[in-house]
């Protein structure tokens, strides 16, 4: 009880000398709400899937982790735990530098520019933090999203490649090394099998050419032997 009225008070001190806006008191009042009356429920049976988004309660976190309410794309399930990239919306004063596979392809930002354009369940451009993947509960979603990012979109497939690099670079570059040498195997092999059925072509030529030479030898023998017996 003691570290309780601690941290209360020290909330407090925060709020009365205007460290929080209105808006964060707000916030993280909600998530200390939620928190409390949905810690020990049971966990929700509900089938999530990859490429769905959810509005999720992130809870208190430090800066520059996610924090408090937001949209998030989940790329991974595992049982009752989700793996999410928060989503927010697009300020281009605060997010100067963005990843776009078509505006700003060359970028190695670690936010990907989600454009309303290319998107028509949201409703105005937002980016996705891709180097700040949560492993949330799935207690912790409070309403799917309208719309989902198909898996075998172009734009899944970008974000899952730029999430590998960002954690896991030297994996990735091993990966697309061994993809590269398996192209490398494949064309070598496509090679080898050209020539393969080319020979096998030759092949079939010859065997026809000698076929129709040995039968070519074998009338003029049979010739030759009617020839001679008709002369004895």
């Amino acid at each position: 009880m003691k570290e309780y009225l601690k941290a209360q008070n020290k909330t407090t001190d925060v709020i009365l000398s205007n460290g929080f806006s209105t808006d964060e008191i707000d916030r993280f009042s909600k998530a200390d709400y939620r928190w409390a009356d949905s810690r020990l429920k049971q966990y929700r049976y509900r089938t999530v899937k990859k490429g769905e988004i959810y509005q999720f309660e992130f809870g208190k976190n430090f800066q520059p982790e996610m924090s408090y309410e937001h949209r998030g794309l989940v790329i991974g399930v595992k049982q009752k735990l989700l793996y999410v990239l928060p989503i927010f919306s697009y300020n281009p004063v605060k997010h100067p530098d963005v990843y776009h596979p078509i505006d700003f392809p060359n970028s190695k930002s670690d936010l990907y520019l989600l454009k309303n354009s290319d998107f028509s369940f949201i409703s105005h451009d937002s980016v996705l933090k891709l180097n700040d993947i949560r492993t949330l509960s799935v207690n912790r979603i409070l309403y799917q999203q309208h719309g989902v990012i198909p898996l075998s979109s172009d734009t899944y497939k970008k974000i899952e490649e730029l999430v590998l690099r960002k954690y896991f670079p030297s994996f990735m570059y091993e990966y697309i090394q061994m993809g590269q040498k398996l192209s490398d195997t494949e064309a070598i092999l496509n090679e080898k099998e050209e020539i393969l059925r080319a020979l096998k072509i030759e092949r079939e030529e010859w065997k026809k050419q000698i076929e129709e030479l040995e039968t070519r030898i074998a009338n003029t023998d049979s010739k030759q032997q009617s020839t001679g017996l008709s002369q004895k």
